[in-house]
């Protein structure tokens, strides 16, 4: 074989495995109002190819498996004026949908246990002075055995503001105290080994990079308060601070949140290359596909090289 047949198969064949190689930004799960309903929606990195996976059902806080295969979420959460429904999982396409609790408990958030075996889930409990009282449950994938624990064992307490990578940690500060400019802040700084999310730390005692996100449209001010869950649009903010944790991309490298006007935006960690996911179609709760290498580009990269090898000791 020639050097130049040699050439154009080598390049072939590293065009099949970047094919597969490819599939690093994963897709990105959200909620949307835009049909009617808040249902749960997945679209590309890029917001591209949005689908409607829940069609006709009122849902929140989409999170994936750590395989990236399932979705679990909070269905019908506005089901007889409650806020939070029951927890339901379905495949990563929608498929096979299976309703995993039946307690008519106000739930608000989950997340999942490293090994995927088991979900993490948090309840609006007895009103406090300071709000309401938060309670953490775990169960299995089959909703059986939940049991109480402290929140602090969650991952959506301790990681959720985490890179994948363990590296960083970042918060989106989407209005601030006093700021009449209403600008977005990204706020970076490096894991701490305590583990705890810096969601959960003033802001002042964290050492960060302050990344101001222009551009974004923020509702206007107004002297009434809103509540946690008629958070905006309903037309205005009070003059407090807003804080909201970002969902990381696979490689560390960009984050994607939900703006005070439900829009998703997605910004590289250095604030560069901010874009607008959701077409002005409204959507929140934005969820980052993990991203495993797949059995098809593990194949289809063993496949080149083998190839390529195959070549060179002719």
């Amino acid at each position: 074989m020639t050097y130049r047949s040699l050439l154009i198969v080598c390049l072939a064949t590293l065009g099949l495995a970047a094919a597969g190689w490819g599939q690093t930004d994963g897709k990105i799960a959200f909620t949307s109002l835009r049909e009617g309903y808040f249902d749960v929606w997945i679209m590309n990195a890029d917001g591209s190819d949005p689908v409607n996976l829940t069609q006709g059902r009122h849902c929140a806080s989409p999170a994936w498996s750590p395989d990236g295969t399932k979705i679990a979420y909070i269905g019908d959460i506005f089901d007889d004026d409650q806020y939070g429904g029951e927890i339901w999982l379905m495949d990563a396409d929608g498929g096979n949908p299976q309703q995993l609790t039946d307690d008519s408990i106000d739930k608000i958030s989950l997340s999942w246990s490293a090994d995927g075996s088991s979900i993490y889930y948090d309840v609006l409990g007895a009103p406090t002075d300071d709000g309401n009282l938060i309670d953490s449950f775990v169960m299995a994938l089959d909703g059986s055995g939940s049991s109480p624990v402290d929140k602090r064992e969650a991952p959506h307490f301790r990681y959720s503001s985490r890179s994948p990578d363990g590296s960083k940690e970042a918060i989106i500060s989407l209005r601030e105290k006093g700021n009449e400019e209403s600008i977005v802040r990204l706020y970076i700084s490096d894991a701490r080994e305590d583990e705890y999310s810096i969601f959960l730390r003033p802001i002042s005692g964290v050492e960060s990079s302050v990344i101001p996100l222009l551009g974004i449209p923020q509702p206007a001010t107004c002297g009434d308060s809103p509540t946690y869950r008629n958070l905006p649009p309903h037309g205005c903010v009070s003059d407090n601070n807003w804080m909201t944790r970002p969902t990381w991309s696979p490689n560390s490298m960009r984050i994607a949140f939900s703006s005070l006007t439900r829009l998703i935006w997605a910004v590289d960690i250095d604030g560069s290359d901010l874009v607008e996911l959701t077409n002005g179609l409204g959507g929140r709760n934005p969820a980052w596909q993990p991203v495993v290498p797949s059995a098809t580009a593990t194949s289809v990269e063993s496949q080149s090289w083998g190839q390529i090898k195959s070549l060179l000791s002719h």
